[in-house]
């Protein structure tokens, strides 16, 4: 076996996935750990500085970046793409996709805090857990002077940006500037930074390894096969180009283009009670006013706050005690 279908071979539950490697023609070596998680490695003459994660399907109803790091496998595998560092490839919850459903039991998103003990009535703990080791044996492996971990999604509705990422904070640094000169050659159109810890997957490979990591929303949710990926070329572009050439290369100085937002605070989801007060299918990036009311929840009144705030990721139909927005700011420079 010299050629591996990233999403056919992910998504037919039916068949056991056990660990297998082979060599590319070009001397690439390919390990395929388990069900979604690939990795390659250029030849043995070749000395990388900088190891690279990209992961998609963590939730399993975005399917453009499963898609896109498809078309990606595929070039690699078939010599028309060729590596200058390891990459590990990550399809996050392939039992999900394949009900067209975010997740079966819990958001998998929220469970990278770190390893927890299983849980039979929870499917996405285990999977947390095995996603968080791939993780950690691949930058543990490639023990690199920069470590890179890209987790790739799309928004479940309208967008005043079409791209957008979130800066994690962690306590390795406040600010990546290679991760901003990347977002900004990609045509990322906004960052956002985090106020405090999260337990999301980008957030995990910053806090636990360094890495330069961001969540990269690309555009908006839709069915497998009708994704039209010609949106997101020129972030594919640039993707290409920044895991097949040498990182010295990147080192010039760009004017950054990206769009950047303080995350200011979370609104949390305490009851079946809460409820916003605007429109179920608000667009991200909708600017409030001073003192508007955003939402209620049990009596409690939450309001837009000085200067005004701009909602993202608004659900009211998560779980008691996720986040049910966030709410950002935007930096004048």
């Amino acid at each position: 076996m010299d050629h591996i279908s990233f999403i056919q071979n992910t998504l037919d539950l039916s068949v056991s996935v056990k660990e297998k490697s082979w060599l590319l023609t070009d001397g690439t070596l390919v390990i395929y750990h388990s069900r979604g998680v690939v990795e390659f490695v250029p030849s043995l003459d070749f000395t990388s500085n900088r190891a690279v994660v990209l992961s998609s399907g963590v939730h399993g109803n975005e399917t453009s970046p499963i898609e896109l790091l498809d078309t990606i496998i595929e070039d690699i595998q078939s010599g028309k793409l060729s590596l200058t560092q390891p990459c590990l490839f990550i399809y996050g919850h392939p039992a999900a996709t394949h009900q067209h459903t975010r997740f079966i039991d819990t958001n998998l998103n929220r469970l990278f805090s770190g390893y927890q003990i299983p849980d039979d009535s929870v499917v996405e703990v285990a999977l947390a857990n095995r996603l968080m080791e791939s993780v950690d044996r691949f930058f543990t492996k490639h023990d690199a002077q920069e470590k890179w971990h890209l987790d790739l999604h799309c928004a479940i509705r309208s967008s005043q940006h079409y791209t957008f990422a979130i800066h994690p904070y962690n306590r390795h640094y406040k600010r990546s500037d290679p991760l901003l000169r990347f977002l900004s050659q990609s045509k990322i159109e906004a960052c956002l930074f985090s106020e405090a810890p999260a337990s999301t997957f980008s957030w995990y490979s910053a806090e636990h390894h360094g890495a330069h990591a961001a969540t990269v929303e690309l555009g908006k949710v839709a069915k497998m096969g009708e994704n039209d990926l010609t949106l997101l070329a020129d972030f594919e572009k640039e993707l290409r180009h920044f895991i097949s050439h040498d990182s010295h290369t990147d080192n010039e100085k760009v004017i950054s283009s990206v769009i950047e937002y303080q995350v200011t605070r979370s609104i949390m989801k305490h009851s079946e009670q809460f409820e916003f007060h605007f429109p179920s299918d608000l667009a991200n990036f909708t600017q409030f006013n001073e003192n508007e009311l955003l939402a209620e929840d049990e009596g409690v009144k939450y309001r837009a706050q000085r200067g005004g705030e701009s909602v993202v990721f608004p659900n009211a139909k998560v779980e008691n005690g996720h986040r049910a927005c966030l709410l950002v700011q935007k930096i004048e420079n």
